[in-house]
């Protein structure tokens, strides 16, 4: 994890700041505030470990140095989203993005689509040919905002452990 790379966000107010392990304490008023998805997801509140699990958990083959974790943090310093994703997996030239979360007071101002588009941006002038990421299959906004966002269903994996439940996962992808 590199602190220090960010991206250009053009949502007037707010910034992206890189976040490394030290940082998930103050993440968990976002994840209080996305509560029902972490529920969904885990089966139980958020806490700090839910937090700092983000910064712990890579994929296969992967290690700290491929993991970023960038924060939307408005002007008082409160985060207000995340963005955490993988480089270079499952292959080269591919990033994963493992968790989108914006504050659910925010939802449906286009906060998540301008950061996607903003972050989408940033991985062309990196030379990123391709996206993936996985949806819960309960997860139905999530698939849907996903799907706007130009993914397409690629095919299902499962079932996958997170925290005290089990899910089936919907895998998608885009090209940039």
């Amino acid at each position: 994890m590199d602190k220090t790379i960010r991206f250009p966000i053009s949502i007037s107010g707010y910034e992206v700041e890189g976040l490394i392990g030290i940082d998930a304490p103050r993440l968990v008023p976002l994840y209080q505030a996305c509560s029902d998805y972490v529920v969904l997801e885990r089966g139980e509140p958020p806490n700090v470990a839910s937090a700092k699990e983000e910064f712990e958990n890579f994929p296969p083959n992967r290690t700290e140095a491929d993991k970023f974790v960038f924060g939307l943090k408005a002007v008082d310093g409160e985060f207000v989203g995340l963005l955490a994703c993988d480089r270079n997996y499952p292959q080269a030239g591919c990033w994963w993005i493992a968790l989108l979360m914006i504050d659910k007071a925010l939802h449906g101002r286009g906060f998540g689509r301008t950061l996607c588009d903003d972050f989408f941006r940033w991985l062309k002038s990196q030379h990123v040919e391709r996206l993936e990421l996985g949806v819960l299959m309960e997860n139905e906004q999530g698939l849907r905002f996903w799907q706007a966002q130009g993914f397409e269903l690629m095919r299902t994996a499962g079932p996958v452990s997170f925290g005290a439940k089990r899910h089936m996962v919907q895998i998608l992808g885009r090209r940039l």
